[in-house]
């Protein structure tokens, strides 16, 4: 495969460079890794050690509540008096003080309540309003969920009344509809896990729900918070979490006892240190390769990739024909040497070419001379014969006529020196041609022309049309017996680049001969016998040197008899803007093909 000086040197560094950039960063990588899994191995077993503790909290707790709803007599008495006996006051009073002082004994534990249907008895760390109101709002949707709380857990809820709004609720069921609690906060969990874990050298914490989803603030230490709102709980040893200087490594456990996960997170600049330092110098170095590549690859473009672009351009450009191109010297010796021959070779071609083009230039208007010299013989005998027969039998006006049209047709013949001729001077011509052949066949010749009068100032080259009508009338006007008749019209065609200013010439006569249209198809040459076939022939050609292409003969048989011939040329500028008013677009359908009659 092909490639470019210029890729060949940015694979050629890249080769080399490649491997030691590549071992830089693994190495960099690796050696946050090792940090990233020392650090958090001795960060998760702290957790676990937290978590551990937290749970065994809960589990005392639990033994603490079943304990009080099983075994003391109290409470169960409270469910044997009715609320408002005596008995019930003066054992309620026994159960309250209990629960008050339990409270304070036992970690964590935010509240302790006691619920029926008809009274709820209580004691919180907390606010006392708040909790009885919390209390009268949760409690009978609490113990309605019991259920899921019988093998140990505590259920996460939440209410804003709470401070920080979420906590956790255990229940154990006692006898006769009744319920003992314990809540405690999500906040005094945090306040217990910032007083281990924020001093600024060793990370932040957080509590979240199963579904990953943040839990309460705490109430103290609360200038700053874990970076994120929303963890994903994955299986793997640590996260990382955030960008650039937010980074933090996560370390999460998950509680056996309730629905919750406590998260640690570290800052990744304070635990690195000066590792970061040297993956930036390892970034800079890689820069530093990258910078310089880049400037020696501007000066090799400057030296020799754009002196060489120049060369390449400069060779498409003379392939194109364009041979005024010229190449910039350059301050290398070598390339402004390629650059005086570069151009001293294109200086060398473009003189030869309009050499070319002038001899071809001769030999063109040569063969218009000739043509302009080639009278037809028959034609112009003829002609002097019927002038000739109308003298005899004195037809002045015959002679006359004739001599007219002779004078006018030669007049034209002479004067077609021109590079073009309007469309009306033209159909002048022909109508001179075929005036002096109905001469030759009275009754039996007619030409009709339909072009409109604005159509006419379209400008052609000269012998553009009468050439086809001579053709048609010596090769086609075989049946003597009936009318000959050519018609000439004007048609627009829609082609794919620009539309086309048609001439059709159709006659009623014989047609082509299938051999001979098959070769014209072909674009084979016609023996050059007759000077009509020479005419034909050389306006083809005229016609693909006047515009390069641009227009065209094209010859068919019409189906119901007779040649038709298509003369297409450019529309000019001035019938462009009413094509859609007075002209029919030529269809798919007129399948014609190029030049020539049998």
């Amino acid at each position: 495969m092909r490639r470019s000086i210029r890729t060949q040197l940015v694979i050629s560094f890249f080769a080399v460079m490649l491997p030691v950039v590549l071992f830089l960063i693994a190495n960099n990588w690796y050696a946050k890794n090792v940090v990233h899994d020392k650090v958090s191995e001795t960060y998760r077993n702290t957790l676990d050690i937290f978590v551990g503790q937290l749970d065994l909290y809960m589990e005392e707790i639990n033994d603490y509540l079943y304990k009080l709803a099983v075994l003391d007599a109290d409470v169960g008495l409270l469910a044997a008096f009715p609320v408002d006996s005596d008995n019930y006051v003066l054992t309620k009073v026994r159960v309250q003080n209990k629960i008050n002082r339990d409270v304070g004994f036992y970690n964590l534990l935010h509240t302790v309540f006691i619920y029926n249907e008809n009274d709820i008895i209580f004691s919180s760390s907390g606010n006392y309003g708040q909790v009885k109101q919390l209390l009268a709002q949760e409690a009978p949707r609490i113990a309605a969920q019991h259920r899921q709380m019988l093998d140990g857990t505590w259920m996460l809820w939440e209410n804003d009344l709470m401070p920080g709004r979420d906590f956790l609720v255990r229940l154990t069921p006692s006898e006769n509809n009744q319920y003992i609690g314990a809540i405690i906060s999500i906040s005094d969990i945090l306040d217990l896990l910032r007083i281990q874990w924020d001093d600024d050298k060793i990370g932040e914490s957080a509590v979240y729900s199963r579904e990953g989803v943040r839990m309460a603030d705490p109430l103290s230490f609360t200038d700053r918070t874990l970076p994120i709102a929303n963890l994903p709980l994955l299986d793997t040893p640590y996260q990382i979490v955030g960008q650039g200087e937010n980074r933090h490594l996560v370390m999460i456990r998950t509680s056996s006892m309730a629905d919750i996960a406590v998260a640690v997170a570290v800052p990744e600049k304070q635990m690195l240190q000066g590792l970061p330092y040297f993956q930036k110098a390892v970034y800079f170095i890689v820069l530093g390769l990258v910078f310089l590549f880049s400037m020696y690859l501007l000066f090799i473009q400057r030296t020799v990739f754009q002196p060489l672009h120049q060369l390449i351009n400069g060779m498409k450009k003379l392939s194109l024909g364009m041979l005024d191109f010229r190449l910039k010297t350059t301050n290398t010796v070598e390339f402004q040497f390629m650059a005086n021959t570069f151009n001293n070779m294109a200086e060398q071609i473009s003189n030869l070419r309009i050499g070319m083009y002038e001899e071809q230039l001769r030999a063109q208007k040569n063969e218009m001379k000739q043509l302009q010299a080639q009278i037809n013989p028959h034609f112009y005998m003829n002609s002097l014969n019927i002038i000739y027969n109308f003298a005899v039998l004195k037809d002045h006006d015959s002679v006359k006529k004739m001599a007219l049209h002779m004078a006018d047709y030669f007049r034209f013949i002479m004067r077609v020196n021109r590079e073009s001729i309007t469309l009306e001077e033209e159909l002048k011509h022909i109508g001179n041609y075929v005036e002096i052949q109905k001469f030759r066949f009275p009754e039996k010749l007619e030409c009709i022309v339909d072009i409109p009068e604005r159509w006419r100032t379209a400008a052609l080259p000269a012998l553009t049309l009468q050439p086809f009508v001579e053709n048609a009338i010596i090769h086609g006007f075989l049946n003597r017996r009936e009318k000959f008749i050519i018609r000439i019209h004007g048609e627009i065609a829609a082609a794919d680049d620009e539309d086309k200013l048609v001439i059709v010439i159709r006659d009623n006569g014989v047609g082509f001969h299938p051999d001979v249209l098959d070769r014209l198809r072909r674009g084979e040459e016609l023996p050059a016998s007759e000077s009509s076939r020479l005419g034909i022939a050389n306006v083809v050609q005229r016609l693909k040197l006047r515009y390069e292409g641009g227009a065209g003969v094209e010859f068919d048989n019409d189906p119901g008899g007779g040649a038709v011939v298509r003369v297409r040329l450019p529309l000019p500028a001035e019938l462009s803007a009413e094509r859609t008013a007075d002209i029919s677009v030529i269809g798919e359908a007129d399948d014609v093909q190029s030049v020539g009659r049998g």
